[in-house]
C-alpha cells in the first residue's frame, strides 16, 4: 500500500514539474490550481476549479495542464472558476499552425475541433503542432492546442490535454495591455 502511495506521489510530483515549466514575465503570471470534483457532471466541456476573483482570474484566462491548452475561464466566483474546456461548441480560440504559419480559428465540437475561416484547409500537413495566438487580444502566444489530422474528407485538430488526465492545471493570468506598452 504505501509503495502505490508512493507511486502515485511520485506521479503527481511529475505532473506539477512539468506544469511550472511556463516562464513568468511581467505581464503575465501563472497560479496552479485543481479541478474540482462534481458529482453530477455528465461531460468533461464544462469544469471548476479551486481558484477565483481573490487569485485575479479574470474572464478568458487560459487554463491547460503539461499537454497543453484545456479550456479558459468563463465565469468567476470568489474563490473559484468555471471553466469552458476547449472541445465545447461555444468555444472559439485565434491559433496559428506551426509548420505551414496560418493563422485560423478552432471550435468546440465533443471529440475534435473543428477549422473555422482558413482558406486551403488541406494545405496544412497533418500532424502539424497547432498554438495558441494573440490575435484576439486575449490569448496569450505559442501555448500548444492539438495536432492537424488530416483525412480524405476533412482536417480538423486533436487536442493534446484533456480534463481527464488533470488533477491540477495551471491558469496564465495574462494583462494583454501590459505586453502592448
Amino acid at each position: 500500500e504505501k509503495l502505490r502511495l508512493s507511486d502515485f506521489y511520485e506521479i503527481e510530483n511529475f505532473r506539477l514539474k512539468k506544469l511550472l515549466d511556463v516562464d513568468n514575465r511581467d505581464y503575465a503570471r501563472k497560479i496552479t490550481s485543481r479541478i474540482l470534483i462534481n458529482p453530477y457532471r455528465s461531460n468533461d466541456l464544462t469544469f471548476f476549479i479551486d481558484a477565483g476573483k481573490i487569485d485575479g482570474l479574470k474572464i478568458n484566462d487560459i487554463v491547460f495542464n503539461e499537454y497543453g491548452m484545456i479550456g479558459r475561464v468563463a465565469e468567476l466566483g470568489k474563490f473559484s472558476s468555471k471553466v469552458l474546456s476547449i472541445l465545447d461548441e461555444d468555444s472559439v480560440i485565434p491559433v496559428i499552425s506551426k509548420k505551414t504559419k496560418k493563422s485560423f480559428f478552432i471550435k468546440g465540437g465533443e471529440k475534435k475541433l473543428f477549422l473555422k475561416h482558413i482558406e486551403k484547409p488541406f494545405e496544412l500537413e497533418h500532424g502539424e503542432l497547432v498554438l495558441t495566438t494573440s490575435a484576439a487580444g486575449y490569448f496569450k502566444k505559442g501555448i500548444s492546442v492539438g495536432k492537424i489530422v488530416k483525412t480524405l474528407d476533412v482536417v480538423y485538430v486533436k487536442p493534446f490535454a484533456k480534463v481527464s488526465d488533470s488533477i491540477y492545471v495551471n491558469v496564465l493570468i495574462f494583462d494583454f495591455k501590459n505586453i502592448l506598452e
